[in-house]
């Protein structure tokens, strides 16, 4: 033990010796990035963390005290410019960086750290990820730039745990839940406009001690149609988007000018069934079942062979992962011989196999708002049918499934489960796990989930979730399916995107000013925003010029296993599975949307070349950004891009307010809604 902690010790020091030394940069300056995606927080703050959507935005508003380098898969200091270990390894001094201000100038402090902690231990907060926080007993100031974090015990992720993202007390403290509807951060890029459920544009922070970042602005849009999107992108207008379906991918593959990525995924699909089922409770029946459903017909059809067939309760992207793990093969004569060596045979000739007078029926269920999984629902029954299985399916809303789960109310369910950096399955895997949905219990399980979350050589630990990921695979309690990629693509122009293609990275990101364009190509109006009102929303600090209205949500698909997520993170303890009061407890879904109809053009003028112009043979687009009023006349018109010339950009403001459109709509209410018109000028 002692030379465990000597190892350990020198390992720290190793690292507080890698100070930061400020990042550098990469790619010509300039320019902007239009980026879509359908997944986009409602809030943006430290302290609220989002429930049902990504948080990548945030790195890119606020510093994490370090962060894991994608490059070395290490730690390596973002705020804190360096941090030290105690002598009993139960402390973490953490040294700020001196110079890194907030948006308003003031800087950031150790106070600002020790504020943001009590803040997320406050219970009237309900901070998401309190749990992260369950072995932290204090946080103390130091001085101005040194902060100490003390903890129950010593563990392997006690860095993780107090990786804090500080928000600035100084007015936090005046703002209170308003600070994320108004956020002020310190990061590489800070908000310039932000219409709630429609888009954000981010601009370079020149204050930032790392520089200042490539891009001077970034764009998100948020999309609530996939189709839509999609063809925004085929029409230049975005430039980047994640989150797209593999049959999409595929399609845009044949695009010289655009490149996919697709990255492994941190969450595994998977069949779970009810071991206190009669005849699941059985490993080779369990087996056997595996053996008679063919999971690359599913990755090949419903993701296009963009995925990892899964083995086992970690993803290939985990680091504890045992790619040693020998697939279970797809074997329906093998999977039937199974069945009848442990006495499943068609006694009554029915049609389906019995043992002991008893036909073998199941019954799956699944949310029916996810249509992968409803899709895998029907391969699935349909394989088993085919080896003499009585299969009924079911399709329940998210909230009807999630207590469906909780209360056993299945003999088998598709959902899935992600993974992050931190393993710890406690939840899914332990016999005492508040997520154990399907009743699974096996003491050197138990055993090595134990260990590893307490073990503080990696090595070491690698080597446990290996073996639990082992048994757990060869006892299948789930069937385990396919592990789907996370795809997006790029236009070529766009650089710096070699390793990887993900929001929390856009400071990568850069355009070569030879190559830069106005992101809008088609005549059409595009709808860029449908704001209710035009005020600023929260009262903004001195120099920080933040514009934020709000809209209607966006629409989205909730998984499950998100909802029970937020459920467990928002709590410390380990509970029993199926009570009451955890139902009770889950996290309410988001409102749903209202039904928004898109103010439509009905007269269009089109603005003639400007005489003045000819002189300079100026060519090139202007896009208008008017105001249709609930009368469908605009009220008012402004320039949001141009190439530089008065007089186009003249004709074009005289053309817009011309325009005449079917008012939008709200709920079947009229209600004032933002149109961008791109108007394009040539000399012909």
């Amino acid at each position: 033990m002692r030379r465990l902690l000597v190892i350990w010790t020198l390992i720290m020091l190793c690292l507080i010796s890698c100070k930061g030394k400020g990042e550098k940069f990469l790619g010509e300056q300039g320019g902007s990035l239009t980026i879509g995606t359908m997944d986009m927080p409602t809030r943006l703050s430290p302290l609220e963390p989002s429930v049902f959507s990504s948080d990548e935005i945030m790195n890119l508003l606020f510093l994490r005290l370090h962060e894991i380098d994608r490059n070395t898969g290490k730690m390596r200091p973002v705020l804190a410019e360096s941090w030290e270990f105690s002598e009993d390894l139960k402390s973490i001094t953490y040294y700020l960086r001196k110079g890194v201000e907030w948006w308003d100038g003031q800087p950031v402090t150790a106070h600002d750290v020790l504020y943001t902690y009590e803040q997320m231990k406050d219970p009237e907060n309900n901070y998401a990820n309190i749990s992260m926080l369950r072995f932290i007993s204090k946080v103390e100031v130091l001085n101005d730039y040194a902060v100490m974090f003390t903890f129950d015990k010593v563990y392997a992720d006690i860095l993780t745990d107090s990786d804090i993202m500080p928000v600035p007390k100084h007015l936090h403290e005046q703002l209170g839940h308003q600070f994320s509807i108004s956020p002020i951060g310190n990061g590489p890029y800070r908000i310039k406009e932000w219409v709630r459920g429609s888009e954000i544009i981010l601009e370079a922070n020149d204050g930032y001690y790392g520089g200042r970042p490539p891009l001077d602005e970034i764009h998100i849009k948020q999309f609530r149609n996939i189709d839509q999107m999609l063809n925004d992108f085929a029409d230049g207008g975005l430039e980047m988007i994640f989150g797209i379906p593999p049959s999409t991918a595929d399609a845009l593959s044949g695009n010289d000018n655009v490149s996919i990525y697709s990255r492994p995924g941190n969450s595994y699909l998977y069949v779970g069934w009810n071991l206190t089922h009669t005849f699941l409770g059985e490993g080779p029946v369990r087996r056997a079942l595996a053996m008679a459903i063919d999971r690359q017909r599913i990755l090949r059809e419903l993701y296009g062979g963009m995925g990892e067939i899964s083995l086992g309760p970690l993803p290939p992207s985990s680091w504890g992962y045992n790619a040693e793990i020998q697939p279970i093969p797809y074997d329906v004569e093998g999977a039937r011989t199974l069945l009848r060596d442990n006495g499943f045979v068609d006694y009554n000739r029915n049609g389906i196999i019995d043992k002991d007078r008893r036909d073998f029926t199941i019954r799956i269920v699944t949310n029916s708002e996810n249509a992968d999984r409803v899709a895998i629902l029907r391969y699935v029954s349909d394989d088993l049918r085919k080896i003499g299985i009585r299969v009924t399916v079911q399709t329940l809303q998210a909230e009807d499934f999630v207590t469906a789960l909780l209360n056993r109310q299945f003999d088998g369910f598709v959902m899935g489960w992600r993974v992050g950096e931190k393993i710890d399955p406690t939840l899914y895997w332990h016999s005492r796990g508040r997520y154990n949905l399907v009743s699974y219990s096996n003491g050197k399980v138990d055993s090595l989930i134990d260990a590893g979350i307490s073990m503080l050589d990696r090595k070491k630990a690698r080597a446990v979730w290996n073996e639990f990921q082992q048994i757990v695979y060869d006892e299948q309690p789930y069937f385990f399916l396919v592990v789907p990629h996370n795809i997006a693509a790029t236009y070529k122009r766009v650089k710096g995107v070699d390793r990887e293609v993900r929001l929390a990275s856009a400071t990568e990101y850069w355009i070569p000013e030879t190559e830069r364009r106005v992101s809008v190509t088609a005549v059409m109006p595009e709808i860029e925003r449908a704001a209710e009102g035009t005020s600023t929303v929260g009262s903004q600090p001195v120099g920080v010029d933040t514009t934020v209205t709000t809209t209607e949500e966006a629409s989205s698909v909730i998984a499950p296993e998100m909802i029970l997520e937020a459920a467990a993170q928002s709590d410390t303890a380990v509970a029993d599975t199926g009570s009451t009061s955890l139902i009770a407890a889950l996290p309410p879904a988001p409102p749903k949307p209202s039904v928004i109809a898109r103010a439509e053009a009905v007269k269009r003028i089109q603005p003639k070349y400007p005489a003045a112009a000819l002189e300079f043979a100026a060519s090139g687009t202007v896009v208008v950004r008017v105001l249709v009023g609930v009368d469908g006349l605009v009220k008012d018109a402004v320039i949001i891009k141009s190439f530089g010339n008065p007089a186009c950009e003249q004709a074009a403001l005289n053309a817009a307010r011309q325009w005449e459109f079917t008012p939008a709509t709200k709920d079947g209410a009229p209600f004032e809604q933002r149109v961008s018109i791109p108007f394009t000028f040539t000399p012909d």
